[in-house]
């Protein structure tokens, strides 16, 4: 889990909406690969050019985030996304859920640690 503890309330917003956001889309990741675990060929390949696209965008996102939060694991993070966008590529896709709930786990760590600063110190 992160060690990420917010430093100022300014910090703390924004890592927060980051986080919880980026949360929010791996759930939708997540149950998108359950359904697309399902299909047959031909439609599980066009399922997957998709799926493909919108892990691409969640690496993007994360790029950008990155820069909001300064922490080791948000590099680990991009890693892993780096890797599941390859693993989806390649067709792996019974190893790609593990991964991604590791990531909502930890995104869902930084959008906690950000909740617990901001109602410390009466901001909500």
């Amino acid at each position: 889990m992160p060690d990420f503890v917010p430093t100022s309330s300014r910090e703390a917003i924004n890592v927060f909406h980051f986080a919880d956001r980026l949360k929010t889309e791996l759930l939708l990741a997540s149950r998108l690969l359950d359904y697309l675990m399902q299909l047959q060929e031909p439609e599980k390949a066009g399922g997957r050019s998709l799926f493909l696209e919108f892990l691409r965008g969640l690496e993007q996102e994360l790029a950008f985030g990155g820069a909001l939060v300064k922490d080791q694991d948000i590099v680990r993070v991009h890693a892993v996304m780096t890797g599941l966008i390859g693993m989806v590529d390649s067709g792996l896709l019974q190893e790609v859920q593990n991964h991604l709930t590791w990531i909502i786990s930890t995104m869902t760590t930084y959008a906690q640690r950000c909740m617990e600063y901001l109602l410390a110190h009466k901001l909500l």
